[in-house]
């Protein structure tokens, strides 16, 4: 095949980091104002959505919420994403964040919401917030025995590590080929890079995942608050120990008002 008669995919993949309380979240959910979100809440941070005045009422019924109550000792997120990148109807229940639950059965389709990334359109959205938490949820998930034992302070050795690896290329390879949009958030972190510059990366697992975990994305968004503004950068050369990008070549930070819509056009 020619370049010329290549056609890229419509599918857009998107990473949104930065600091907390930068307004990632608030960003990325005014992509409902023309788009459906399934919105995968692992931190308990769609409350953001309800108070936030840059989201308008109408927009929130554009929002499948599935909550998913992720802690050490119930590491669920981990175990329902990679049922539903997988395809097929999943009815993940409102209660405890599990697919085809069984104690909530009997509650029937008022207990639980239905997904099926294999039906999306191209005005579904994937989004999961956070990847960091879901790191953690993969950690946890491994050393789920240690846990039950309430050996909480067992620290995770080279075998977990490369585990916890494997399992989030597992999901984020899949995510990447996927035919449908993808919206990440995740939080920031300061790493060492091979050329021994220090730069901020966007958090999934270790420090060295973190360093080429943009590779899955077409598009990373650097958050943050500059002059008691939001701020949303997507250049290459915004910052040089900032890792961000577009392969659309847009530059969100020349917005006046930031929008992630601008990446879909």
């Amino acid at each position: 095949m020619k370049l010329t008669d290549y056609q890229p995919a419509a599918a857009r993949k998107i990473l949104v980091y930065g600091p907390p309380k930068t307004g990632k979240t608030d960003l990325v959910g005014q992509l409902a104002s023309i788009k459906k979100l399934w919105w995968f809440d692992l931190e308990d941070g769609i409350k953001t959505l309800l108070s936030s005045p840059r989201m308008k009422k109408e927009w929130l019924n554009n929002i499948e919420l599935f909550k998913l109550p992720d802690t050490q000792t119930f590491p669920i997120a981990i175990e329902t994403m990679l049922r539903v990148i997988k395809g097929g109807k999943h009815s993940i229940c409102h209660a405890h964040g599990v697919g085809n639950c069984v104690k909530c059965k009997a509650l029937g389709a008022a207990g639980a919401t239905e997904i099926d990334v294999g039906s999306f359109g191209p005005d579904d959205v994937l989004v999961v917030d956070s990847g960091s938490q879901l790191s953690a949820s993969a950690m946890n998930y491994i050393q789920r025995e240690l846990i039950l034992k309430d050996n909480y302070d067992k620290k995770p050795d080279w075998d977990d590590y490369a585990k916890q690896g494997r399992i989030l290329d597992r999901i984020f390879s899949i995510l990447q080929q996927a035919p449908f949009h993808v919206v990440i958030i995740t939080h920031e972190n300061l790493v060492e890079m091979e050329d021994g510059k220090k730069k901020l990366v966007p958090i999934a697992g270790t420090s060295q995942f973190s360093k080429t975990f943009a590779k899955y994305f077409d598009d990373v968004v650097y958050c943050d608050i500059v002059n008691k503004k939001h701020k949303a950068a997507s250049s290459t050369t915004y910052s040089g120990s900032i890792v961000a990008g577009s392969r659309t070549g847009k530059d969100l930070e020349k917005l006046d008002a930031p929008s992630l819509l601008e990446l879909f056009k």
